[in-house]
């Protein structure tokens, strides 16, 4: 069971994620019908948390780029099913390799927040699944790996 992040962990984590100038940071699904929203400031993703944590999902899920990990961010197309989703055709998704994935769960609720990527064998494994994004070669994987340490470390910092 998480316990809701509060409003000073969020800052933590936005910090830590704009602390090495990220070059993307993107909402990971967007809402039904509309584009993914970028975030260019931690101020900008403390403001969006706080505007969804009265929202029907309380939580806030993100892919985040930084420019020395290479490869890039492909902001996919989703088509849906109208007759499951009130008539909405389709959202977008971020997607690639090394991408860092950041859920900040901000209600109470059986999922905790968690930042986590790809390795490069897990991408390698999968990338013949979705040809359209770029090879996990183009990835620099050990930047990632970095990224990905710190951001857990501020999670981690953010809820002991």
């Amino acid at each position: 069971m998480s316990v809701a992040i509060s409003d000073a962990a969020i800052r933590i984590i936005a910090d830590a994620i704009y602390l090495e100038s990220p070059s993307t940071v993107i909402e990971a699904y967007s809402a039904f019908g509309q584009e993914a929203r970028t975030f260019a400031s931690s101020q900008e993703l403390c403001a969006y948390a706080n505007l969804q944590r009265n929202s029907r999902d309380p939580s806030v899920h993100l892919a985040v780029h930084y420019p020395d990990m290479a490869g890039r961010v492909v902001n996919t197309r989703v088509a849906l099913d109208p007759a499951r989703c009130a008539g909405h055709t389709y959202r977008y998704r971020a997607d690639g390799w090394g991408l860092i994935q950041v859920c900040l769960q901000l209600g109470s609720g059986s999922q905790r927040s968690s930042v986590s990527a790809n390795s490069e064998k897990r991408a390698n494994a999968w990338a013949a699944t979705i040809p359209d994004l770029d090879s996990p070669a183009v990835w620099d994987w050990p930047a990632v790996a970095r990224h990905l340490r710190r951001l857990r470390r501020a999670l981690k910092q953010a809820i002991p």
